[in-house]
């Protein structure tokens, strides 16, 4: 990987002072130490206030891999059984032909749970209780276990009350405590931000699209103070590579998973009838981490992207950890040309997911 800095921040600078983008952040660690942190650009579409490395991004479903390291977490802990119904944990659960879903399959997505249940406000997306309700009284769209349909937001609520309901904490709470916590990010990583953590966040920049989901969802107190895992994570680049260097290698003395859960988390999880489309695609998973490659390589590099273009990954080959956040929602995505710039210079595949 070519670290040219000087490349990599001209290349980042050049991209706000257009207009092309409006504020982002990229770190880099390799073999548990930070190796490189720029920043570039503008908290807000207005450009009063500039980006620094404290400043947290929205990164949407790039939170679903930290969901996925609790998981690990606990199986490794003997709470949780990857092979264990969700019923078993959570018995409201097991009806309307929900009865033998796994815990593997919601991982993988694979619970043809994936629609999102019928709200009178998006406000409800934060109200855990109800949403679990409807979670539990839903019904599969397609039969567990056989495609795999990413579960954009439902996956909070599937994931999250099962690791409610057997480890009697929230998801929340452990999260903090086993993760961000231990590796002194937890002032820079949220899931439900607090008021010290608002003042901090980049708005998102809709100016290129007026229709921007991501800028309706966070402009609402509800959405980010809520507790929505797979879909309202805030954070900064240096604590997302942070988290993933720490799931390579110990990182402040920190190490997330051992290496045999990671190398079952990062095997293709995907039914023989529903093979990788001949046109290829990004969902690619195994047990809650997006895998990156092809072939034999499959699975070496690992992580998430979110919806407005940040993303984080892993390369379990080189010890490197990467995480790039921005704030301006483009009509071009998953395709982000500045994403793919960086790739460029780093050697990298470009990432359009």
């Amino acid at each position: 990987m070519n670290l040219n800095e000087k490349t990599l921040q001209n290349l980042l600078d050049e991209a706000t002072a257009s207009g092309e983008e409006c504020g982002c952040q990229l770190a880099i660690f390799r073999h548990g130490k930070p190796v490189l942190s720029l920043v570039s650009g503008y908290t807000s579409a207005d450009r009063k206030e500039k980006v620094t490395e404290r400043t947290l991004f929205p990164i949407f479903s790039c939170g679903k891999s930290v969901m996925a390291t609790m998981v690990h977490r606990l199986v490794e802990q003997g709470i949780l059984d990857y092979d264990a119904r969700i019923a078993d944990y959570w018995a409201e659960f097991g009806c309307n032909g929900k009865e033998d879903i796994r815990l593997w399959q919601v991982l993988s997505h694979r619970s043809g749970l994936h629609v999102l249940p019928e709200l009178d406000s998006p406000d409800q997306l934060a109200d855990w209780e109800l949403m679990c309700r409807k979670m539990a009284e839903a019904t599969p769209v397609v039969t567990p276990g056989t495609k795999c349909n990413y579960q954009g937001v439902t996956h909070a609520w599937l994931v999250g009350e099962t690791v409610r309901r057997a480890a009697g904490k929230s998801m929340q709470q452990l999260i903090r405590e086993q993760i961000f916590q231990p590796l002194g990010i937890d002032d820079s990583f949220a899931f439900g931000t607090n008021a010290e953590q608002d003042r901090r966040c980049a708005e998102v920049d809709t100016s290129r699209k007026p229709d921007s989901w991501c800028g309706q969802r966070f402009s609402r107190i509800s959405y980010r103070h809520g507790f929505i895992p797979s879909a309202n994570g805030c954070a900064n680049a240096f604590s997302l590579a942070k988290y993933y260097s720490a799931l390579l290698e110990e990182t402040d003395g920190i190490k997330l998973l051992k290496k045999e859960t990671l190398d079952r988390a990062t095997k293709l999880c995907r039914h023989a009838d529903d093979p990788i489309p001949p046109g290829g695609t990004w969902a690619k998973f195994g047990l809650g981490y997006a895998l990156l490659g092809e072939g034999d390589r499959l699975g070496i590099q690992f992580g998430h992207g979110g919806a407005l273009g940040s993303e984080g990954f892993a390369d379990r080959e080189t010890g490197f950890a990467f995480a790039f956040t921005k704030n301006m929602d483009l009509p071009t995505h998953p395709v982000h040309p500045v994403r793919n710039r960086i790739s460029a210079v780093l050697g990298l595949e470009v990432r359009n997911w």
